[in-house]
């Protein structure tokens, strides 16, 4: 739950490195969102060799506009995950899990308070394609509709100190895009690879942790030009009204995108494994290329973070102190457009490139202090935390956060 302020250009959910059939007004205004989230896992005991399971996530959430014109988005989406484990000796392990996630985005309709006859309301088909029009908010709805579809194979190897755990998945995500009266502009797919490996060693007083993972996408959406079809029954006179493909652009607009994250930590703990501190280290890099074709526009940009970490635990484990500083590096930035004087590339594509070419540093620093509270012979732990950060980066684009909390772990 919050507000965003001074926001345009995008009444959706996902505004960048996804479905190019997007909206919005190019008046600033502020946006409250919520969200809620429900996950619910069960698992059978151990059968013979293996181990049955299931996952439910469940997720609503809504991004509502307060300037006109005034749009509401609602999100509905769910996900079903059936998994299953397999033993293979006193060492191994197999595992499969197949997943279906249903996700519904849905803008019904736009309103506005008060009459202004220059308000436009744009939409986008990629890049700097973006249509104008004045009054365009007015009937204006949009739907996405997604079928994800994925599996996930993995493989666990336990020996005495040492533990690891390999996985490799694949997905495949379609997605139907509906205006009125099932107007579809396009058609957007997605296909996600990935692997990942998390390995543990203990070792006298000390914990190894090294975590890798790798993540690949590539997506492309089909652009429909449609006509409107209207058809009235003779016999009792009710029209129907459909729209008919005329032409297909096939895979105007193509999206690569690369995650590739490291993380290594060394736990210092006692005798009984309670932890006494850490020194970690992380790196991660991400890529990624757009490109809208006929005429071709791309745009490309790759970045690498380093992360240096380390936290200590003071006064009988009651005081906790964590610190990070790292480092973001741009190392490539570029921007080649067909038409760069849209009103979509003056005023989101082109300023976002000082944030993609900006390398910045980063540190955060968090003190806790926890101590158990006994209230009518419960006793529970409750928490004092202080939490601090700063960026600083250049093009003057510098932020920095302070918070407090008190709260109990239940």
């Amino acid at each position: 739950m919050g507000r965003t302020k001074d926001r345009a250009w995008s009444d959706v959910l996902r505004s960048y490195d996804s479905n190019p059939f997007i909206s919005g007004s190019n008046v600033f205004g502020k946006y409250d969102h919520q969200d809620f989230t429900l996950n619910a896992s069960l698992s059978t005991v151990k059968l013979g060799s293996f181990t049955y399971g299931a996952n439910i996530l469940y997720k609503v959430g809504d991004l509502s506009r307060l300037r006109d014109p005034r749009s509401r988005i609602n999100l509905l989406d769910y996900k079903l995950t059936p998994s299953v484990t397999a033993s293979v000796g006193s060492h191994h392990t197999i595992g499969f899990a197949f997943h279906y996630e249903r996700r519904k985005e849905k803008l019904p309709s736009l309103t506005t308070v008060q009459t202004d006859p220059n308000l436009a309301y744009y939409v986008m088909t990629g890049l700097e394609s973006a249509t104008g029009t004045i009054g365009g908010y007015k009937g204006y709805m949009r739907e996405y509709v997604s079928h994800n579809f994925g599996g996930e194979l993995t493989y666990g190897y336990h020996s005495g100190a040492f533990k690891s755990l390999t996985a490799f998945s694949l997905e495949r995500i379609p997605e139907y895009v509906y205006g009125t009266n099932k107007y579809e502009p396009g058609f957007y797919v997605a296909n996600r690879y990935g692997v990942s490996t998390q390995n543990r060693l203990q070792g006298d007083c000390l914990l190894h942790s090294i975590d890798a993972s790798l993540t690949y996408e590539e997506a492309y959406a089909d652009e429909y030009r449609q006509e409107r079809i209207t058809e009235t029954n003779p016999d009792n006179g009710q029209t129907s009204i459909r729209w008919n493909t005329i032409m297909t652009y096939k895979k105007r607009y193509q999206l690569k995108k690369l995650d590739l994250n490291a993380h290594y930590r060394l736990t210092f703990t006692d005798a009984s494994n309670g932890q006494k501190g850490y020194v970690g280290a992380a790196y991660s890099l991400k890529s990624v290329k757009t490109t809208h074709l006929l005429p071709v526009s791309k745009q490309e940009y790759v970045a690498s973070t380093v992360m240096a970490e380390g936290g200590v635990t003071l006064f009988k484990r009651h005081l906790l102190v964590d610190a990070q500083f790292g480092g973001h590096f741009a190392t490539k930035a570029e921007l080649n457009l067909a038409d760069p004087t849209t009103d979509y590339a003056v005023n989101v594509l082109i300023p976002d490139m000082d944030i993609l070419d900006a390398n910045y540093w980063f540190g955060t620093l968090q003190v806790e202090y926890q101590h158990p509270i006994s209230i009518k012979g419960v006793t529970t732990q409750w928490f004092a935390r202080a939490h601090g950060s700063y960026i600083g980066a250049q093009h003057s684009l510098h932020r920095s956060t302070i918070g407090l909390s008190i709260g109990l772990y239940y």
